[in-house]
């Protein structure tokens, strides 16, 4: 059974809780209009993905979101919605993480942007506090699960992908981290999570 070294962790649905719908609300209450409309309207794959390797700028990012869903909002109002997802983090996250920073390397790699780094970064400073590096996919103009942003981790922490746990809620960025030979954990909540880790890592 492989020996374990190191712990790649998402961050959104698995350090701490996000709800889309606070930004739709929060748009929706700043421009008069619907939040289930304006959520209906969000379909914008392509930019957000652009977004999110830092092939699109703040101010582009914006300007074309507003367009489609005919925002007219100041850059601290568009911001502060686009930022209001970001709810607590999980209870006893930050427990979990410093003992495991005790026996093994800890990362984390997540799909963001610049605006809403700038957000969680200080947020949750005592959770990510735990983390060697957290890797932003717009500073690594790769994002998961494009097969380039687990490599640059994978030699960042310098180990095989046999002996590092990848754990993500997407099923997508499970099955991207899994091609390339890591081990993955689907987290679907925080108690599964927390098993599946145990079990893997023979933990008491």
């Amino acid at each position: 059974m492989a020996a374990y070294k190191a712990l790649i962790f998402d961050l959104g649905k698995v350090v701490f809780d996000l709800s889309s719908d606070n930004v739709f609300r929060f748009w929706a209450s700043a421009s008069g209009q619907q939040a289930d409309a304006l959520k209906s309207r969000f379909q914008f794959a392509n930019l957000f993905d652009e977004f999110e390797k830092g092939e699109a700028s703040n101010e582009e990012f914006r300007a074309e979101i507003s367009r489609r869903l005919d925002l007219t909002l100041t850059d601290q109002v568009f911001d502060e919605g686009w930022c209001a997802l970001y709810l607590d983090a999980y209870e006893g996250i930050e427990e979990l993480l410093g003992s495991l920073k005790n026996q093994y390397q800890l990362v984390a790699l997540t799909n963001t942007n610049s605006i809403h780094a700038q957000f969680w970064q200080p947020k949750y400073r005592e959770s990510l506090r735990h983390f060697d590096k957290v890797f932003c996919s717009h500073e690594l103009k790769a994002r998961k699960p494009e097969k380039q942003a687990y490599q640059i981790v994978l030699d960042y922490l310098g180990t095989e992908p046999g002996r590092t746990i990848f754990l993500d809620d997407s099923d997508a960025n499970v099955v991207g981290a899994a091609q390339l030979g890591i081990k993955t954990i689907l987290v679907e909540s925080q108690q599964q999570m927390q098993i599946d880790l145990r079990e893997l890592l023979h933990l008491g």
